[in-house]
């Protein structure tokens, strides 16, 4: 007979289902709560933009101290994004949860997270709110408000295009608007 805590490790072992993460390069995402995983893309988003030397900024009030809660979460080429990030499921995909279309931002970017590599996507508000950056899903029964966003990796591109992505990006929605 075993102790409570070695019967439920052995259970742990049986019904572990994330093997591609085991020794991943970016596993130890896997052990931050979801919100901290948001946390975990704005904080490297900025610094990637720093080391890019592409300028970025944040809402903030009058005196100058960052928002946490704001309808977009960085400006980065004039652009005002809603950031969300994802890990990889079991299926091989990202789900960009909380996506609100309804809020005044002007552009969607989302960063997947693989046990070895970095993903981007990124798209209009217009695009989200129509449907062309893909089938949104609502996560409320009933409710319209917040939904989630299913990418494969097909559908992103590695994060080694970033600073052209959103240069890019940036042009087409100016010459558009």
């Amino acid at each position: 007979m075993c102790s409570p805590v070695e019967l439920f490790e052995s259970v742990l072992l049986e019904v572990h289902d994330h093997s591609k993460w085991d020794g991943a390069t970016f596993a130890r995402i896997k052990t931050i709560s979801n919100t901290k995983v948001g946390s975990v893309g704005q904080l490297f988003i900025e610094r990637l933009c720093d080391q890019l030397s592409m300028p970025c900024s944040f809402p903030t009030n009058p005196s100058g101290k960052r928002l946490t809660q704001n309808p977009w979460d960085i400006k980065i080429a004039n652009i005002e994004f809603e950031l969300k990030t994802a890990t990889e499921d079991t299926s091989g995909n990202f789900q960009f949860n909380h996506i609100r279309y309804h809020r005044p931002y002007q552009g969607l970017l989302c960063l997947g997270v693989s046990p070895a590599n970095l993903y981007i996507g990124v798209w209009s508000k217009a695009d989200v709110a129509t449907g062309k950056a893909g089938n949104l899903v609502s996560m409320e029964k009933g409710a319209n408000a917040s939904y989630k966003l299913t990418k494969s990796k097909n559908h992103l591109t590695l994060l080694t295009d970033f600073q052209s992505i959103i240069t890019k990006f940036s042009a087409d929605f100016i010459n558009r608007n």
